[in-house]
């Protein structure tokens, strides 16, 4: 996924050297990619985009997700009481274990679990969150920081720790780190690294080694990239190992740890007012020396990855490219699989191209244009503009006018010219057009047509009723009829009317004084 809002779906063992994606998709128009994760059986793929939904979509790329998440109630001031994220998503991870759960973090200070096997809400039916984790500001207020309160924050990224999933990291925009236990029920963060850095925190990440994750990798805007111990996580203690100097020129720079537990790997961007390169930089995580360092020219590495599957280090950069780092001894499948296998080559008849090609003569400037329209080798392309320009010259015949009386005839033409003429004819008219310049003479004419009848009238000559409007009726409808023939009373249905007292018509009434 990228800022331009697409997700590009890539099989390995079917790509060859031009390294084109099978599967283009595009979740939502106008919004960018902010987190993509894949659920731990491959199956299941986790977009996260700049709205407030989230969307999940099978392997295979289908054009609609199978299941989004619902957009909260915006009016609702505690974030505890509505359904989903009520403002735009910065993030989110699938559950390191579990198939069914995902976290996501949003502009309203919120981080949300969600359980895809929860209960649809909604006409569309789309999933509820099942927890809501609040991140706080100093005054210890979950006020979310999209809006521009003062003193309003939102988490930036949010994590899993590797191994046993039992914290949950939230990185936020004040540059704090925000830490939550698994429990029953969340609320509010149980440790918080208020100094953590001075500057919004773009990537959080764990250092997974056996069965244990006690080691926090933390990147933020503001140059520094900073080890954390989570068993004695506090702002008196401080970090573990502290990196400065670490231009930072993307809001999304991540940073990745090896499958081993070994390397840490993270990018750098070049200032502003230097002609420098960026660079991908690996450090060792046991003694947290610096490795190896990788120039990336003007491109700036912002996403990394480094699968397990694979052991390969994957690098997404600012301008759209990705490039993948791999051993040709430890590294297994992956860019393995396509390096070195080059494209098959178009057949003549995928080419457009029937028997010989096409001659041009170069001193026509025509033909000098088609010849360099051919430099891509497609012939189709051209054949459908041959057409289309052939369509174009076809002029269709005009109808004859006072200024145009020698107008083209065709065969068409001329019968339907007799037949209107026959009509004509028949209809005792002067012309084919059938108008009459005499109006008044024109209606003269019709005074007799019942007794003349021209066209259709010789059908019924012999039938005095040609329309047979008569109705069947039903059982129901000829007892009706038969009950309200005679003469009574509509209103009281008496043939002696009892509706009106008849003694006291005509008495007069009593004036009034």
């Amino acid at each position: 996924g990228g800022m331009g809002g697409e997700c590009k779906f890539y099989d390995f063992q079917g790509m060859t050297e031009d390294k084109k994606p099978f599967r283009e998709v595009e979740p939502v128009a106008d919004h960018m990619v902010q987190a993509i994760s894949w659920s731990n059986t491959g199956g299941c793929l986790l977009v996260v985009c700049s709205d407030s939904h989230a969307r999940i979509y099978d392997r295979d790329g289908s054009a609609k997700p199978i299941q989004s998440t619902v957009k909260g109630d915006m009016y609702v001031r505690d974030m505890q009481h509505t359904k989903g994220h009520t403002q735009s998503l910065t993030g989110g991870m699938w559950h390191p274990f579990a198939n069914e759960h995902w976290i996501t973090s949003s502009l309203d200070g919120t981080i949300r679990i969600w359980d895809i096997n929860a209960a649809p809400v909604g006409m569309d039916q789309v999933l509820p969150s099942v927890h809501v984790l609040k991140t706080m500001d100093r005054r210890n207020v979950c006020v979310g920081g999209a809006s521009g309160r003062a003193g309003g924050l939102h988490p930036t990224c949010c994590v899993y720790s590797p191994s046993d999933a039992k914290l949950i990291v939230g990185g936020c925009s004040d540059g704090s780190i925000q830490v939550f236990f698994e429990k029953a029920r969340y609320m509010k963060p149980d440790r918080i690294l208020r100094e953590a850095h001075t500057a919004l925190v773009t990537d959080v990440a764990f250092i997974q080694k056996g069965t244990q994750s006690n080691l926090m990798v933390t990147r933020s805007r503001d140059h520094t990239m900073k080890v954390w111990d989570t068993r004695m996580l506090s702002d008196a203690k401080g970090p573990v190992k502290t990196w400065e100097d670490l231009p930072c020129g993307h809001e999304k720079s991540g940073l990745c740890i090896s499958p081993c537990g070994q390397w840490i790997a993270t990018g750098t961007a070049p200032e502003k007012a230097s002609m420098g390169n960026s660079t991908v930089k690996i450090w060792e995580t046991k003694d947290f020396k610096h490795v190896k360092t990788l120039d990336f020219g003007k491109k700036v590495p912002v996403k990394f990855a480094w699968p397990k599957e694979l052991n390969q280090l994957i690098v997404g950069t600012s301008t759209g490219e990705v490039s993948m780092f791999y051993s040709p001894y430890a590294s297994k499948r992956g860019a393995l699989h396509f390096v070195g296998k080059k494209a098959k080559v178009k057949a003549e008849i995928d080419m457009g191209r029937s028997g010989p090609g096409p001659i041009f003569n170069m001193t026509d400037s025509e033909d000098i244009k088609k010849f360099y329209a051919t430099g891509h080798g497609d012939m189709s392309k051209i054949r459908r503009a041959e057409t289309r320009a052939a369509q174009k010259t076809i002029t269709p015949i005009r109808p004859p006018d006072a200024k145009n009386t020698m107008a083209a005839t065709s065969d068409s033409m001329a019968f339907a010219a007799m037949v209107m003429k026959s009509g004509a004819k028949i209809l005792n008219l002067q012309n084919a057009s059938g108008q009459e310049k005499d109006s008044q003479k024109a209606l003269h004419k019709y005074a007799d047509v019942d007794k003349n009848p021209d066209l259709v009238g010789h059908v019924y000559k012999d039938n005095p009723q040609p329309l047979d409007w008569s109705v069947d009726l039903s059982e129901g409808d000829k007892r009706m009829s038969a009950k309200m023939q005679g003469s009574f009373c509509r209103k009281c249905g008496q043939k002696v009317c009892r509706c009106i007292d008849y003694s006291v018509w005509g008495a007069k009434r009593k004036k009034t004084s």
